[in-house]
């Protein structure tokens, strides 16, 4: 361009109407805009389903030093000029705005517009949200948004979700992980004073294009006054012919799996299928199942067949079907499906991606055709389109291990569930408030679980636990163990006493370090120990046989009553001394019978009274002699007959007086001599009769009459002999 054609140019730019006559034209709805003009020269505007759109404006101004801040995170639309005269819109906010150069008197500068949506790569969380569907979830993140406009233009109900975390990513990422995880799509609807961002679950209900919402194909498109396709391009790809998804959920102890064949024709391919792990807790049910597979299926299905086109219809847009005509296999009976069908359906069409190439070319001056071209791809409008996973996100995974905080309600310390689990609150999470809506429910690890039976340690609120991800996914935490910290020390002092191991349990509610159950092994040289200690009450059970080996000594202290119950036999045996002290009283029963064999002496001592009762009869022997002394008084009691038998001689001695009372008969047989002696006297007496002799040598007999018998002689010796 020389300078007179230069200056023809800015002339023409800066009329004015400058962008009275364009093909495309610049302006912010918004008012907000620099007080210099801005004039579009040229776009390239990329825009598909799901995606951020990308539209890069040469810019035109008479000023070179506009600047660039004042225009950064402004509203521009972007109105191209259709056919018919109406306007299409392509509005977003200036993500990027750049000066490029000065030339012919123009400055050039760039402009990239984006989507509000792409404020959201712009700002990064780490937040648990819980118990919410995606449509809730979304409106929590687009809460921190004042640019959103948004809308749902949803049929099917979405699944609540217990936990979806977002970690370490930006708002962007995590919202693009769960749509294309659920299957959702979204594209833009624009307006001269913005943009709707529009999520959906079914393309098949998509709305037709601006106008007749036909396009008619054009085998030499161009420039030319109608607008329609040019170039028209099938696709066919190898596709997998069926989807198997797996999943487990611990509250039904199996594994699901769910199928869902392709509905494409294959062709000469077999239907070869794909099996994927969902993962734990990958789908709740069956419906969910299905539901997961279809969506995965129909995934594999849109990339199988697709169309690509040249044109320039100015009104094709993402996320708008459109219904081709002209097409010269139209009336093709046997269509093969790669070209359009005679019927309406086989000739309807969703549009997936766009790119729009337009130009004003202001600077090369008056009476230049303004130009406008497109590139787009689209399929079936039958076949249901929904993004891949990973399309334009990054999946999150948490490999290693973090730790976390056992929280719960106020004024508890336990807080479970029938599985033991417990509620959490992440380090990273600046919106909990260390209660039970923390976290919902995580599972703990055990070292050992099964029907009945295992080990259980349900973690206490405050404790800090070390949680692991199962294949990595932030949703789907698992505590694998505990850690001390300086809130929670370990049951006793360390380095001290570090030769010690074992467990020490807390009393609850309110028990400190000095309420616990303990166990305790003491692995030093010379003083190993194993220490038990229970807070309160102990009980062993043991169905069988139990045994105790004590090595050296052994003592045992009760602080109270001890009750052993031996439902059968009992045997102990003392090898040396046993010594039994009891400091007040005893009873001892033996509903049978009882033996005692002592081997050697026995001295027995009763401080007070015995009272022995035997029943039936009692029988005693002594192998050699018996000693009994009594140091007061003894008195025997028989019931019936009493019977003394003496092997040699037996020797009674009384310091005192002795009684002797027989209620009936009394017999004495001495098979020798007998002989009665007495200090002082010795009286018979019977009835009114008697015998007394004294110390004195005199013997006096007294009765009512006395008979002297005798088969020989009768000899009276005395002094003096009266006889009266």
């Amino acid at each position: 361009m020389n300078l007179l054609q230069g200056v023809t140019a800015l002339l023409a730019a800066f009329s004015d109407d400058p962008q009275g006559q364009r093909l495309l034209r610049l302006d912010f709805p918004q008012g907000d805009g620099p007080d210099k003009l801005l004039l579009a020269n040229a776009i390239v505007a990329d825009e598909a389903l799901s995606c951020d759109f990308n539209f890069q404006v040469e810019v035109l101004s008479d000023d070179a030093l506009i600047p660039l801040k004042a225009v950064i995170g402004k509203m521009v639309t972007i109105s191209l000029v259709r056919d018919d005269g109406t306007l299409r819109y392509f509005n977003g906010y200036v993500f990027e705005f750049r000066f490029v150069k000065t030339d012919g008197g123009f400055a050039f500068y760039q402009m990239v517009l984006k989507p509000w949506l792409a404020f959201l790569r712009l700002r990064s969380d780490c937040k648990v949200f819980q118990n919410l569907n995606l449509p809730e979830l979304l409106d929590q993140t687009f809460e921190n948004y004042l640019q959103r406009d948004y809308e749902y233009r949803l049929i099917e109900a979405t699944p609540e979700l217990t936990m979806a975390v977002q970690y370490n990513e930006s708002d962007h990422n995590h919202l693009h992980r769960r749509l294309e995880a659920a299957g959702l799509y979204y594209w833009y609807e624009h307006r001269e004073d913005g943009h709707t961002l529009c999520i959906g679950d079914d393309s098949t209900q998509a709305e037709s294009i601006a106008g007749s919402g036909e396009i008619s194909y054009q085998s030499q498109a161009g420039s030319r006054e109608q607008d329609g396709i040019g170039q028209w391009r099938p696709v066919r790809l190898a596709s997998s012919g069926s989807v198997t998804v797996n999943s487990y959920d611990f509250k039904q102890s199996r594994s699901e799996r769910m199928a869902r064949p392709s509905l494409n024709e294959q062709g000469a391919i077999e239907a070869y299928e794909v099996y994927l792990d969902a993962g734990v807790y990958g789908f709740r049910n069956d419906d969910d199942g299905e539901a997961l597979a279809h969506r995965r299926m129909d995934v594999i299905d849109a990339r199988g067949q697709d169309f690509s086109a040249d044109s320039n219809e100015r009104a094709v847009q993402p996320g708008r079907s459109f219904t081709m005509t002209g097409h010269f296999s139209g009336g093709c009976t046997a269509c093969d499906g790669d070209a359009p069908g005679s019927d309406k359906a086989g000739r309807e069409y969703l549009i997936l991606s766009v790119r729009h190439v337009a130009s004003n070319n202001y600077h090369d001056g008056q009476g230049t055709v303004s130009q406008y071209d497109n590139s787009f791809t689209c399929l079936r409008k039958t076949i249901r389109w929904r993004p891949t996973l990973g399309l334009h996100s990054k999946d999150t995974r948490i490999y290693g291990v973090q730790t976390a905080i056992v929280v719960g309600p106020k004024g508890e310390e336990i807080y479970t569930d029938e599985y033991g689990r417990v509620r959490v609150q992440f380090h990273w999470d600046r919106v909990g408030e260390f209660d039970e809506k923390s976290s919902p429910w995580v599972r703990v690890m055990s070292s050992a679980a099964g029907s009945g039976f295992g080990q259980i340690s349900v973690p206490r609120i405050g404790q800090e636990v070390v949680v692991q991800f199962l294949d990595g996914n932030c949703d789907r935490p698992l505590i694998i163990g505990s850690v001390y910290n300086s809130a929670n020390m370990p049951p006793w002092e360390l380095p001290a006493n570090k030769t010690q191991s074992g467990l020490a349990t807390r009393s609850s509610i309110g028990g400190t370090s000095d309420h616990a159950n303990a166990l305790r092994f003491e692995d030093l040289k010379g003083a190993e120990e194993v220490w038990l200690h229970a807070e309160k009450d102990q009980r062993i059970e043991v169905e069988h046989d139990e045994s105790h080996s004590v090595g050296n000594d052994r003592k045992k202290t009760v602080g109270h009553d001890e009750t052993v119950e031996v439902k059968h036999d009992r045997a102990e045996t003392v090898g040396n001394d046993e010594k039994i002290t009891i400091h007040h009283n005893r009873t001892e029963r033996v509903d049978h019978d009882e033996h005692v064999d002592i081997g050697g002496n026995r001295i027995e001592h009763v401080g007070g009274r015995e009272q022995v009762v035997i029943k039936m009869t009692k029988s005693e022997r002594v192998v050699l002699a018996k000693e009994e002394t009594i140091g007061l008084g003894k008195t025997l009691e028989i019931g019936g007959d009493y019977g003394v038998a003496v092997g040699a001689a037996m020797l009674t001695v009384v310091g005192q007086s002795q009684l002797e009372k027989v209620g009936r008969d009394k017999k004495t047989e001495v098979g020798q001599s007998y002989l009665v002696v007495a200090a002082e006297s010795f009286e018979v007496k019977v009835g009114s009769a008697s015998l007394k002799m004294t110390a004195s040598g005199a013997i006096t007999i007294s009765g009512t009459s006395i008979d002297i018998g005798a088969s020989g002689p009768v000899h009276i010796n005395g002094k003096d002999v009266d006889i009266n």
